[in-house]
């Protein structure tokens, strides 16, 4: 089988739809072969396969890994999980190039000179836990001062770890799952769920706001795909930018940012003042009724959204006729419309549409969740403090007022100095050992976080680590296992086993009653006893090992990816609420209409200024990826995109240098004049602009390597080929805290910017920010 080379990789990944295009018999033929290709020009040499559950987003895509001579050389879908189908987005298919990276730490490092100076030493694990242990040993007097900080939490491991000490001090970078806070809250008040899955592949209509599902969701976007060819559905996308989803949809609506709200309220009066509501399911199976919901909903009319939105009034209702009349019909949102001020009321909005129109949990509509609850190992620890998922937007705030006290802190999968809303705060609070005396960060690479620490524990790569996972990506449930057969690079090793370590430092002969809760020898063993605590799975860790999934629901027809089973389409079950309710406290669909208000600080925008959009684009996640080099080859720059005509009036022209400038500071970039955007919006894409995380990231491979940079991990490639010096602009150290009131979550899409042409002096990727305007922003939005 032949390792994937540059030029292969980027010819298979040149778009986001590689991974959705319509099946061929050269597909079904890879299908049928799983991977099992060859090389012309190659001898020969046996793979070895793992199963491998991609756990770069919360999709988690169901794969395998093939080593050769103990060395990764290629990642690809499993071509019988019920939910990949053989596919894995270009994120998936570079995953591996992680472990390969010259740039890897793969040895314990302390820091020798001051914070943030780039001094290390290489020490040994033994030397590593036993002062790790001391600290933390010394802390527990006030167990709430050793704080962790994580990012994506799949096993609740740093959870487990914290609560083994007594602290509930256990920040979030995000929630755990798909959509975030805002959308996860408003769907449990309303249908008792955190996620609604829509059913894309059987739908004739869909409505999308503000998700780009084309890049940012694959499983979605092959059930979108096949519903477009084989079902024809209509796909509507309320979108500020004309993203790959957008620009693919029978209609895009570029809508005022901040107001789909009010257009999916205004679209449900007029569905139900056109008598176009399904009444029976709204009398039945919510606590409302057509009356009491034409009532709530009067001041929402058409021609109020059309005024909010910018929207014709006329393509509002027509929309509106169009959604209720084509049944079954499915309603999608995400980060584009609930990281705002008012998403957690917006969220509730759209989904109103799918409630009123009897769209919820049938075909082709939005359906409950079919998941595993993954389990973790037993005992466990009992929760310390509020069972909430506890942001980390505002923590250097309270930090440097001295409201939270930190003594010991623990960082894993977060990288706030790079990724945070006020990031600037974050390093300088880092750097002050007063406040922060000793930092602890498990982690593979040297990120802008892991710059400022005491130690750096090596932590392993997604491919080498051993997991658990499901998500509900299908309407048939499925649970994962990573099952690695190589092992970790060097040194590095699984922080499971890390923190294991730590804890029997701490807890030596078992007398603080911590030691039981991490009985386990190593990260499989895990694995292991999270497979026997989760419902369902308590005997069947083999069957998982066989087939690196269960349950096989069916097969996977090669020709045009539909699950059968007996040579016929297998049907999910739908109406399954039908059964014991909703899990709401009146087990119904709880209507509440919000009082959606327009934000207050997107009215008059004055000459210049415009609502930034940040958005996440097919080739990266957050700051995870940006060092693996194919990924960075394609996506390293990040221009400001800017409506065309207004830039023209503007006197800017495509490519110019222009400041763009919020209440904390400003950034220097070029601009990218396009009509794909709305005309009072202003876009910027995330994942690049790095000042760390090796040579790639930072499009630097002139720079002598790391002190810490092992000959093994050498790469020609690096050296040779890294001819791209862009390596974009990173905007959020001038994005000042705005953690909405409503659900806490940073209300990303809101900020206002001012836009100009760059002045004298300014160069290409100058970040200046104001840590005092951060700090004053925060008294101010904290009252």
């Amino acid at each position: 089988m032949a390792e994937i080379r540059r030029r292969e990789f980027l010819l298979a990944s040149g778009t986001a739809l590689a991974a959705t295009a319509l099946p061929d018999p050269a597909e079904a033929m890879e299908l049928e072969l799983g991977g099992k290709g060859f090389h012309q020009l190659r001898t020969f040499h046996p793979r070895v396969r793992s199963h491998f559950a991609c756990t770069l987003c919360p999709y988690y895509d169901g794969g395998f890994t093939y080593a050769e001579n103990g060395r990764i050389q290629k990642a690809e879908g499993n071509h019988e999980h019920v939910a990949s189908r053989g596919k894995f987005c270009a994120k998936g298919l570079a995953s591996f190039l992680g472990a390969y990276d010259p740039d890897r730490i793969v040895t314990p490092l302390k820091r020798v000179g001051p914070r943030g100076s780039g001094s290390w030493r290489e020490i040994t694990w033994e030397a590593a836990i036993a002062e790790v242990a001391a600290k933390v040993a010394e802390a527990l007097g006030d167990p709430d001062a050793i704080v962790v900080n994580e990012g994506s939490s799949q096993d609740g491991v740093m959870s487990r770890f914290a609560n083994s000490l007594g602290s509930g001090s256990i920040y979030r970078s995000c929630a755990p799952g798909l959509g975030g806070v805002a959308k996860q809250e408003a769907l449990r008040r309303m249908v008792g769920v955190p996620f609604l899955l829509p059913d894309l592949e059987r739908a004739k209509y869909v409505l999308n706001f503000g998700c780009n599902i084309m890049e940012t969701a694959l499983p979605l976007a092959q059930r979108l795909t096949d519903g477009m060819v084989n079902n024809r559905l209509k796909l509507v996308t309320f979108d500020v930018r004309m993203s790959n989803t957008a620009g693919r949809s029978h209609e895009w609506i570029p809508v005022f940012p901040g107001t789909d709200g009010f257009i999916a309220l205004a679209m449900c009066q007029h569905i139900l003042s056109k008598g176009l509501a399904d009444k029976n399911f709204i009398e039945t199976w919510t606590n409302t009724t057509v009356e009491k919901l034409l009532t709530d909903l009067a001041p929402y009319t058409p021609k109020k959204a059309s005024e909010v939105s910018g929207v014709p009034e006329k393509t509002i209702k027509r929309l509106a006729v169009e959604f209720a009349k084509n049944h079954p019909a499915t309603v999608y949102s995400m980060n584009g419309v609930t990281r705002r001020e008012n998403g957690m009321d917006t969220e509730q909005a759209c989904t109103l549409l799918a409630v009123i129109t009897g769209n919820i949990d049938n075909e082709g509509g939005c359906c409950l969740p079919r998941q595993f609850q993954v389990g973790v190992p037993q005992p466990a620890p009992k929760p310390i403090g509020e069972q909430k998922v506890q942001l980390n937007h505002a923590l250097p705030f309270q930090i440097q007022a001295k409201s939270r006290p930190v003594k010991v802190l623990f960082n894993h999968m977060s990288n706030p100095v790079y990724s945070a809303p006020a990031a600037s705060m974050w390093r300088e609070v880092l750097k002050d050992e007063t406040l922060v005396p000793f930092i602890v960060d498990f982690t593979p690479f040297m990120s802008e976080t892991s710059e400022w620490a005491d130690l750096i524990l090596p932590d392993v790569v997604a491919v080498e680590r051993h997991d658990l996972v499901s998500a509900p990506t299908s309407l048939w449930p499925w649970i994962s296992i990573s099952a690695p057969t190589v092992k970790p690079m060097m040194q590095a090793q699984d922080v499971r086993e890390t923190l294991k370590k730590i804890i029997d430092a701490v807890d030596a002969d078992g007398q603080k009653g911590m030691k039981a809760f991490w009985s386990f020898t190593s990260a499989k063993q895990w694995v292991e006893q999270a497979c026997a605590a989760t419902p369902g799975m308590e005997k069947n860790y083999k069957k998982l090992l066989t087939k690196g999934f269960w349950p096989e629901h069916g097969k996977i027809d090669s020709a045009d990816r539909a699950v059968v089973k007996g040579g016929e389409p297998l049907t999910p079950e739908y109406h399954t609420y039908r059964q014991s309710g909703f899990a709401t406290p009146s087990g119904k669909i709880e209507v509440t209409i919000p009082q959606l208000q327009k934000n207050p600080k997107h009215d008059k925008l004055t000459n210049g200024q415009f609502v930034l959009a940040t958005y996440k684009v097919a080739y990266h996640v957050l700051s995870m990826t940006s060092n693996l080099k194919y990924l960075a080859e394609i996506h390293h720059s990040n221009p400001l995109w800017i409506n065309k005509q207004k830039a023209i009036a503007m006197g800017i022209r495509d490519g110019d240098l222009v400041r763009v400038t919020t209440t904390a500071g400003y950034l220097v970039t070029r601009a990218w004049l396009t009509n794909g955007i709305h005309p009072q919006v202003v876009g910027i894409s995330t994942s690049v602009g790095r000042s760390s995380y090796g040579r790639v990231a930072k499009a630097d491979p002139l720079t002598k390597p790391p002190a810490y940079a092992h000959a093994q991990l050498e790469d020609a490639d690096i050296d040779d080929n890294v001819w791209w010096r862009d390596k974009g602009v990173n905007p959020n150290e001038i994005m000042p805290l705005a953690a909405a009131s409503q659900h806490g979550e940073q209300a990303w899409n809101d900020t206002v910017v001012t836009v100009s042409l760059a002045e004298a002096g300014d160069v290409y990727g100058t970040i200046h920010v104001d840590n005092a305007k951060h700090v004053a922003i925060f008294k101010q939005l904290m009252g």
